[in-house]
């Protein structure tokens, strides 16, 4: 990948966000969804579904913590694959950024930029359905509390013991998205209030980058909720 004095005058956090891009010129126009795999307040690298020229003027929406954030860019470099199967990277320099905005992407850096897990999570309610791997009885409602690329924190009626393998399905504006995970953390019986659901971090498995590419549209369209406080239970991841 090219070492730009630009990348160098920008330091880069390893923050995973979903994007929605527009491409501007030239015709004709594209648009798609991805993944960030860093950023910095001038710019980011993106993993797309496609490769797009040099050059390219884009539009980007960043789907944050605290809602949607959109910025101009232009794409500085195309590398390969991000891995067998997966998208390809692209460098997007962030071009005339508004003070407003200068000062939210620092915000983002500044609460997730040297947080342990580099995948941020949206706080979104959806009404899901989780099933044991190997259960043949109803699935079990719940509702999500986040999500992220590597995982979800979601409320169940009924507590599932760690490393429980699951299916969890989401809804989606087409088909429901069916995805494998494992139960990683659950609620302390201290932190439950009675007769209300359990919290339970799950942690995707297998997931493919079809699968990658709904999750992030999904994230992306969805509005989302006021940021919880911090200090919480860790994320699903």
């Amino acid at each position: 990948m090219p070492n730009s004095s630009a990348q160098r005058r920008h330091p880069r956090h390893p923050l995973v966000l979903s994007i929605l891009y527009k491409s501007k010129d030239p015709a004709p126009v594209k648009v798609g969804v991805g993944w960030t795999r860093d950023l910095s307040d001038g710019g980011a690298c993106l993993e797309l579904a496609e490769p797009l020229p040099f050059a390219t003027p884009l539009s980007v929406i960043l789907q944050t913590d605290q809602g949607s954030l959109g910025v101009e860019g232009k794409v500085v470099w195309v590398g390969g694959p991000a891995a067998v199967g997966g998208g390809t990277l692209h460098g997007v320099a962030f071009l005339d950024a508004t003070p407003e905005q200068l000062r939210a992407l620092w915000a983002l850096i500044a609460r997730k930029g040297q947080a342990r897990q580099a995948a941020v999570r949206v706080p979104v309610k959806l009404a899901v359905l989780c099933r044991p791997k190997g259960d043949a009885g109803p699935p079990i409602q719940g509702e999500t509390g986040d999500v992220s690329r590597e995982g979800l924190s979601v409320h169940l009626p009924q507590l599932l013991p760690s490393a429980t393998p699951i299916e969890i399905t989401l809804p989606t504006r087409q088909d429901p998205l069916t995805l494998e995970a494992r139960v990683v953390w659950v609620e302390s019986p201290e932190a439950r209030t009675p007769g209300q659901p359990i919290r339970h971090g799950l942690r995707f498995t297998n997931l493919s980058w079809a699968h990658e590419l709904t999750l992030g549209l999904l994230l992306a369209e969805l509005p989302t909720e006021t940021p919880p406080k911090e200090g919480g239970r860790p994320h699903g991841q």
